[in-house]
This record gives structure tokens, C-alpha cells and sequence, in this order.
């Protein structure tokens, strides 16, 4: 009977996921690092000129918006994403009935498509059609500009994404709170722990490692928005008005496929790179200090 090695039978199965990663994430990622050291546009001519687009970037008061924007997205939906994704996972843990109904709800629309989502909301948030405005003014309120104003634009994406995406997270906190043993409860009613003592003494502590995996997924997820910011705010020449939810990866695009800038656009997809790579290593030296791995 022949006999297979272990290391080759487990290169085999590997293989197909190896090449995926090779051929659309590796390869792109070192053509870009290669494409920023050069003012490529198109073509067959490629002119190396060192760290220019870099310098350019930096100096740029469109990529230093870009980056503004990017942040302030970021901040806000990564805490609000952790937060209701936590309440609402808590919330249907301690439900006795509907919680199969209830979590299929809020779990749907992660499922569907952003394009999609994002057309609806369009719908929705019209400024003078819109039902959103029209239920206001019904119930004598002012209407809202929502995405046409510099003031209410980024809130409204942000609105638009949370409500299409916190259902994830909750998922995966509810998950992790049916994994915590019973028995920590029972011991804390017996010190007489009231709810909010045991949320932060059992729960917050026992759901560390689940809530450490959710908040590095929402914040790299959160850095590469780009569909509800093309589709909400005008398409190719988008970006909210007065460029209010232009974030970083729509100014790539546009200095990419609409000016045909791809070394710079190369340049500040590498800088875009580096930020995530910058944040998930301190999240992840940080861990030490607060996740709890002893599930014991």
C-alpha cells in the first residue's frame, strides 16, 4: 500500500488556498509597493522617482482630508459596531422565545449586497421624496438634508453601515456568551452580584478574547469602505459634498481610474496598508493587558 508523507498530504489540501493568497493578495500587494516608486499612468513607459509620490501624499490637502474622514469614520463605527453588536447579543441571550426570529432580522442585512443597501437608503434619504423627510415633516419636525449636506453626509454612510453591519458582531457575541460556563453566574448570585457586577466582572472579562477578534475585523473592515461611499455620494465624481465622505480608499480610486494616477494611487494604497498593519500589531500587543485567554 503506498504511503503519503504528512507534510506533502497537507501542502496538497493547502495548495488551492496558497495559490488564491499568492495570486490575488501577494502578488497585488508587492505590484503596488513597486507601482508607488514610479509615475506610471498607463502604458508601456515606467519612470522610477524614488519617494515623490510619497512626499506628494503627505503634502496633499485632498489625501490629508481623505485621511481625516477615514479616521473619523473609522472611530465612530468600530465603537458603535462593538457596542450594539454587545447590547443586542446580551439582549437575546437572556430571551426565552424569538430569538431565532429576532437574530435572522438582524443578521439579514449583513447578507445582502452594499450596493444594494445603499441604493435603498438613497431612496429613503431623498430630500424631497424621500419617506425619512416626509415621516419628519408629518410629525412636525424639519426634514433633513441628510447626504447632500457636508454637515449630515458622513453621519448618514455611517448610519448606513452600522445598521447593515453590527448584526455580524452580534452574532458573534452571542456565540461567545453561550460558551461561558453557568457555574460563574451561580457563584456570583451567591456573592450577591447585582447584573451590571456581573456584566463587568464575568462577562466583559469571559467575552475578551471574542470582543479582541471583533474589534481588529471592525476596524480593518471600516478602512476599506468604499460602496456605500460611491454609491451614496455621486459615483466617480462622489465624494460627498464638498468632498465630506471622501475617504481614503474612494481617493484612491479616483486618483487610480478616474485621473490615471496608479503610481500615486499605488502610493497611497501602501500608505493605507501600513496604517491598518500600524493598528492591528499595537491592538494586538495591547491584548495582553486586557484580554483574558483562561476560559477555564
Amino acid at each position: 500500500m503506498k504511503k503519503y508523507h504528512p507534510a506533502g498530504t497537507v501542502l496538497l489540501f493547502l495548495l488551492p488556498s496558497l495559490l488564491g493568497f499568492v495570486i490575488f493578495i501577494l502578488l497585488p500587494i508587492i505590484s503596488s509597493g513597486v507601482l508607488s516608486f514610479t509615475n506610471y499612468s498607463g502604458g508601456f513607459s515606467l519612470d522610477f522617482i524614488g519617494f515623490r509620490n510619497y512626499i506628494r501624499a503627505f503634502s496633499s490637502p485632498a489625501f490629508r482630508h481623505a485621511l481625516g474622514v477615514t479616521f473619523r469614520f473609522v472611530l465612530f463605527t468600530v465603537v458603535l459596531q462593538i457596542f450594539f453588536g454587545l447590547l443586542f447579543a446580551l439582549i437575546l441571550n437572556r430571551a426565552r422565545r424569538g430569538r431565532s426570529l429576532f437574530r435572522g432580522i438582524i443578521v439579514l442585512p449583513t447578507v445582502l449586497s452594499a450596493v444594494a443597501v445603499s441604493l435603498a437608503f438613497v431612496l429613503l434619504f431623498h430630500p424631497e421624496k424621500g419617506p425619512v423627510n416626509g415621516f419628519l415633516q408629518s410629525a412636525g419636525l424639519p426634514p433633513s438634508p441628510w447626504l447632500s449636506s457636508p454637515k449630515t453626509a458622513l453621519s448618514t454612510i455611517i448610519i448606513v453601515f452600522l445598521w447593515q453591519t453590527f448584526g455580524y458582531y452580534m452574532v458573534i457575541f452571542l456565540s461567545g456568551l453561550q460558551t461561558i460556563p453557568p457555574v460563574l453566574y451561580d457563584v456570583a448570585d451567591l456573592d450577591g452580584s447585582s447584573r451590571l457586577q456581573k456584566l463587568r466582572l464575568v462577562t466583559l472579562p469571559m467575552l475578551s478574547p471574542v470582543m479582541f477578534f471583533c474589534l481588529i475585523l471592525a476596524v480593518i473592515r471600516a478602512f476599506q469602505v468604499f460602496g456605500q461611499i460611491y454609491v451614496m455620494t455621486g459615483g466617480q465624481s462622489g465624494g460627498g459634498p464638498a468632498g465630506a465622505t471622501s475617504v481614503l480608499v474612494f481617493d484612491i480610486y479616483i486618483n487610480g481610474f478616474t485621473h490615471f494616477k496608479f503610481g500615486y494611487a499605488s502610493a497611497e494604497a501602501m500608505i493605507l496598508l501600513a496604517i491598518v498593519l500600524t493598528i492591528t500589531l499595537f491592538q494586538y500587543r495591547g491584548q495582553r493587558r486586557w484580554v483574558n485567554y483562561d476560559l477555564s
